[in-house]
This record gives structure tokens, C-alpha cells and sequence, in this order.
């Protein structure tokens, strides 16, 4: 057994076993718009909170000691557009991952098609298969570098066709997401799927 006692290491320590422990990780291509126009950055430190209402967080590290574009412009602007990275765009996404000088379209450096977004000022990529326009609930800074934790709430949805059925259930396949693992250049494709039943109690159906 390998004990760590987190006090007594470095934080780019403690980010290499938390990314090396928590994977894989899914992927927010996030838009947003600011003073210099549309912004989109990549975060894998993101997940679903909620579903009454639909709520989602990402979290975003500190550029040099000043928020990045992403958080000072959900702070001029608070809406913004997150993106789930398919496979197919996993390349354009990498171009967004880029340190860009404040106020580069990401957008265009990508070659994305922005479209405008149903009930957000921010636009969504045509190019994702799913889109899902957000009002801010919250920005919570934590931790001593800092983290700005970045909670919305989902107010219009996009999918490509094919993917959503009558019932509103999402087919991951359809979907071909990639997951972030540790390093540099570490994902991963959802290739290896099985099913697992909910164990029952006695007596009492399994919950969906």
C-alpha cells in the first residue's frame, strides 16, 4: 500500500495523482463572450450536479496570477455554452486548449462554426454533438492557487440528430465522446461498454 500525506507534497504533486486518479474525465468545450468577443476553452475538471433544475460545473485554474478569459468573461457576461467533445472534433479542441493572448477568437482559430444559441448571448459549435446553453448560478473560488468553480444551469439543449430519442434518452454511441486522462496528451474513447443491473432489496424493484 502507497500512503501520501497531501501536507507534505507539492500542489503540482497532488494535481499529478488527482488527474492520474480521477479518469477518465469528461470533456467541456466552453463558449462564452467577453469585451473581445467570443472566447472556447477546454476544461476536464467538469461533471453534471443536478437535474431539477439541469446544473453542470467546471473548474478553472488561475492564467499567471489573473482569471482566464473563460472566468472573466462569464463574469461580464454570465451565460455560456458547454460542449461535449466527440471524437470527431477532439483535434479542433486541442487548438482551443491553446494559451492564447487574451482576446484570440478561439473559434476561428479552429475552424468551429459558431452558431447563435437559442436563449444565451454566447454562441454554440455546430460541430458538437451535444450543446447545452447555461445561465451562471455561482462562481465559487477555492483552494490557494486559485480554482474558480463555474456552476450553471442549463436552459436550452442541442443535439445533433440521431442521438436523442422520444424518450430523452441520449445514445452514447451516437455521441462518440473522448475522456481526459493524466499528461499532456492522454484521452481515451468510450469503445468498451457493458451493463450492470441495480441489485434489488428483497421485495423492493431496483431504482432506474
Amino acid at each position: 500500500m502507497t500512503e501520501i500525506d497531501a501536507s507534505e507534497i507539492s500542489w503540482q504533486d497532488q494535481y499529478k495523482l488527482m488527474v492520474g486518479s480521477v479518469t477518465p474525465r469528461p470533456i467541456a468545450l466552453v463558449t462564452t463572450i467577453g469585451p473581445d468577443g467570443p472566447n472556447a476553452a477546454p476544461f476536464s475538471f467538469f461533471n453534471a450536479v443536478g437535474s431539477d433544475p439541469a446544473m453542470l460545473m467546471f473548474s478553472v485554474g488561475d492564467r499567471t496570477g489573473q482569471a482566464k478569459d473563460t472566468v472573466r468573461n462569464i463574469r461580464e457576461t454570465p451565460e455560456f455554452v458547454v460542449h461535449i467533445v466527440s471524437d470527431a472534433i477532439k483535434e479542433q479542441m486541442n487548438i482551443c486548449s491553446v494559451d492564447y493572448p487574451f482576446g484570440v477568437n478561439e473559434l476561428e482559430k479552429a475552424g468551429f462554426t459558431a452558431l447563435p444559441s437559442r436563449k444565451v448571448k454566447p454562441p454554440y459549435i455546430a460541430e458538437a454533438p451535444v450543446a447545452m446553453e447555461c445561465r451562471l448560478l455561482q462562481i465559487v473560488e477555492l483552494g490557494r492557487k486559485p480554482y474558480h468553480v463555474v456552476f450553471g444551469e442549463v436552459v436550452f439543449f442541442h443535439y445533433h440528430e440521431g442521438i436523442v430519442n422520444e424518450r430523452y434518452h441520449v445514445d452514447v454511441g451516437a455521441v462518440n465522446p473522448v475522456g481526459r486522462l493524466a499528461g499532456k496528451g492522454g484521452y481515451c474513447r468510450v469503445t468498451d461498454r457493458f451493463e450492470m443491473p441495480r441489485i434489488a432489496l428483497e421485495g423492493k424493484p431496483s431504482a432506474e
